[in-house]
């Protein structure tokens, strides 16, 4: 069977949201809001620690630390698309949790029992291979279920952080060389107090099909989330310049005419989704906003645990 071509999973993207809601498709994602104002770098930083700048609010991951072979290691900064979609989903089944009062501990997240179910709900490729789906998924994910981050807030004459471990255990029984075999247990992730917090407090709401439609890039898909935090409270025109939102995403893109040509290209593929996206990236100052009807209405969305559906709260 032929691969689908990008412009082809655009197009088959932008029909399915124009006809049917992310809410009526039971195709809701979320994002924390803190984690819209930075973003995780797109390419690998190659160092234990990534730090992004957004005004007086600074966002810094730390990598994890373990042992190998009776020695330490650590397991690098987690960067691509395959975090953002990690998040997202960590954050859609917080949510979930802690709408569902017969959680016994809203903060353990279960993947289910395969694998290759479970990149399949994500949006992964499960190919094998050292450059495969299920290789990237493995590296992407220790890095960030065992990454430390640090947010911070600065004023004249002060400074507000807070350190944030992503989980306090792992429960992974996966066979990756055999990802379609079913395990006996439920593989499962138990976020952290702090971690688990910041995800249920006020979130974004997103549409998986958008975030699987743009997966490719991750500028793409920071962009979304972006726009999708913006205008949902935005009353009025604004101009962000380009060097403010390039310190702001993930991107290692170096000129800002580099960074501002690419994300027009990015914003051609959300046009044809988000249809009625007021954005003018054309001026050479900054990119104009303008207020933009949201492709997902907070107040009407509906969280579907099992075969329960709950009408959302925050």
């Amino acid at each position: 069977m032929a691969r689908e071509t990008q412009d082809n999973r655009i197009a088959r993207t932008a029909a399915d949201v124009w006809e049917t809601t992310a809410n009526e498709a039971g195709e809701l994602a979320f994002v924390s809001r803190i984690l819209v104002q930075a973003f995780l770098p797109h390419s690998d930083p190659k160092d234990i620690a990534w730090q992004r700048a957004n005004g007086n609010f600074t966002l810094t991951v730390k990598s994890g630390i373990g042992f190998e072979n009776g020695k330490s290691k650590t397991y690098g900064v987690p960067y691509g698309a395959i975090p953002r979609l990690l998040l997202a989903w960590l954050n859609s089944e917080a949510i979930k949790n802690s709408q569902d009062q017969e959680k016994l501990n809203p903060k353990i997240v279960y993947m289910g029992r395969s694998l290759s179910e479970f990149l399949e709900k994500i949006g992964i490729q499960r190919t094998g291979g050292k450059r495969g789906g299920i290789t990237s998924f493995k590296s992407q994910a220790e890095k960030l279920f065992r990454a430390e981050i640090t947010v911070s807030c600065t004023g004249t004459d002060m400074i507000s952080e807070r350190d944030i471990k992503v989980s306090d255990g792992r429960f992974f029984f996966w066979d990756h060389k055999n990802p379609e075999q079913t395990t006996l247990w439920e593989n499962a992730i138990e976020l952290s107090d702090r971690f688990y917090s910041l995800l249920i407090q006020n979130p974004v709401p997103l549409d998986w099909r958008v975030l699987k439609g743009i997966k490719q890039s991750p500028m793409a898909l920071d962009l979304y989330m972006w726009l999708s935090h913006r205008m949902s409270y935005l009353e009025k025109p604004v101009v962000i310049q380009w060097e403010t939102l390039q310190k702001q995403l993930g991107s290692d893109v170096e000129r800002v005419d580099n960074f501002r040509q690419k994300v027009r290209q990015h914003l051609k593929k959300l046009n044809l989704i988000w249809r009625d996206l007021k954005v003018d990236a054309s001026k050479t100052e900054g990119i104009y906003l303008y207020p933009t009807p949201l492709l997902i209405n907070k107040t009407k969305l509906l969280l579907r645990t099992g075969s329960t559906v709950h009408k959302y709260k925050n």
